[in-house]
């Protein structure tokens, strides 16, 4: 039996998400290349621009814990309409601000909003994708990953050319605002989110009883892990093949580029192999392709060989961030009907604390033994993977495993949800 088509309803819903991403993350990308700029236009050191950074973290991380009210009530759809522009016009902080605390204050700010809709985009998409009755969550991601990279180079181009901060930022956020305002009221209503997440806790939404804590630590760590691995590559990959692998600043460079490439491909084909497999064995097959290249990368001195196992790193890894928030989107405890914020604020800290961590333990024993700390993640998410399906009550992977989706087109009071799927 095959699944039925969503609805053009759903379809647009998932546009709308999809945009969602893609801003997003073109919002961050357009503000990190222009960090030179900034620190030389106010005159900072690397100490000050240190704690103007730390405004950002504790905004993202204060920003992920801000949204479970909206999530509980089925009300993202609402939260993103607001904060999407709100977060293009934040972009214009960091171009005016005139010294370390307004800079800390804006970095902030766009921290806050950043964190928030980070929650909200992937709670809507979780719920999008229980419409389609099949893995989309990865593609989400994917696009991501492609907004970032987009959004990176054409930030590079603009610098390159000289541009004033304050044009680039200008531009870039009214393009943003003005992208994303004609999908934004395609996503899902307040009562059609709410009823296809089943977000009233106190009336049971679905047959399998509640998870225990211990599995929600675990998809925390997973989370945790996941941002830890991906922040690390970001931050030292270049430092590592320069300096522990005698490649060139050029050849160096490529380490990020090659890593986030082959993440950004194994994201968008993710969810098709998914439909077809089922996402825990995708995440479990790809964190065995992950440790082969942290595997390759760490013991090869070969700097084009190591270049090839952060390919396999990242195309391995590349689907681990969205298949743990899709399940942790779909898992209920007893008092809260998902727990999606706190696995994204982990995933957060991971993305802080791991490259300090991993640059501390670098210093006493050796770049290359610190980068093994992000491996034993990946291990973790291999052993632990059966979790994702098992704890998240099998919505989407009984879906895969019977080769029936969920009927996309139904009404609202249908009683498509948690509470009308099949059970593996």
């Amino acid at each position: 039996m095959r699944a039925s088509s969503p609805s053009r309803e759903i379809r647009r819903a998932r546009l709308a998400v999809a945009v969602t991403f893609l801003v997003h993350a073109a919002i961050f990308a357009t503000w990190a290349p222009r960090i030179p700029s900034i620190k030389q236009a106010l005159d900072l050191d690397t100490g000050s621009l240190g704690i103007a950074l730390g405004g950002m973290s504790v905004g993202l991380l204060i920003g992920t814990r801000l949204t479970g009210r909206m999530e509980k009530r089925g009300r993202t759809g609402l939260a993103m309409r607001i904060i999407v522009p709100l977060q293009a016009v934040a972009l214009l902080g960091p171009a005016f601000a005139t010294d370390l605390l307004t800079l800390t204050i804006a970095l902030a700010v766009l921290g806050l909003l950043g964190g928030m809709l980070d929650v909200a985009m992937n709670a809507h998409a979780v719920a999008v994708e229980r419409l389609y009755g099949r893995p989309i969550m990865s593609g989400f991601h994917g696009l991501w990953s492609l907004g970032s990279m987009v959004g990176s180079a054409a930030a590079a181009l603009v610098a390159r050319m000289s541009v004033d901060v304050h044009v680039h930022f200008a531009v870039a956020g009214f393009v943003c605002a003005a992208a994303s305002a004609p999908v934004l009221a395609w996503l899902l209503r307040p009562e059609r989110e709410s009823a296809i997440t089943g977000h009233h806790v106190d009336t049971p939404h679905s047959a399998r009883p509640p998870v225990g804590l211990a599995i929600v630590v675990v998809m925390a760590v997973m989370g945790f892990g996941s941002f830890l691995g991906e922040g690390a590559i970001a931050d030292w990959s270049a430092v590592f093949l320069n300096e522990d692998r005698g490649a060139s600043v050029g050849f160096a460079a490529l380490g990020l580029s090659v890593f986030s490439g082959a993440m950004t491909a194994s994201r968008l084909i993710a969810d098709r192999v998914g439909a077809r497999l089922g996402p825990v064995l995708v995440a479990r097959a790809g964190a065995a392709l992950g440790v082969l290249g942290y595997v390759v990368f760490l013991l090869v001195p070969s700097p084009g060989l190591a270049l090839v196992g952060f390919a396999i790193a990242g195309f391995g890894i590349g689907p681990a961030v969205p298949v743990v928030f899709s399940a942790a989107g779909n898992t209920r405890t007893a008092s809260r009907a998902s727990v999606l914020g706190p696995v994204v604020s982990a995933g957060y800290l991971g993305s802080v604390l791991g490259p300090v961590v991993i640059g501390a333990v670098g210093h006493q024993v050796g770049l290359t033994w610190a980068l093994a700390i992000p491996l034993g993640f990946v291990v973790l998410i291999f052993f632990t993977a059966g979790l994702l399906g098992s704890a998240a009550g099998g919505e989407i992977e009984a879906n895969v495993t019977a080769g029936v989706g969920a009927s996309a087109g139904a009404a609202p009071d249908a009683g498509v949800g948690p509470s009308s799927r099949s059970e593996p």
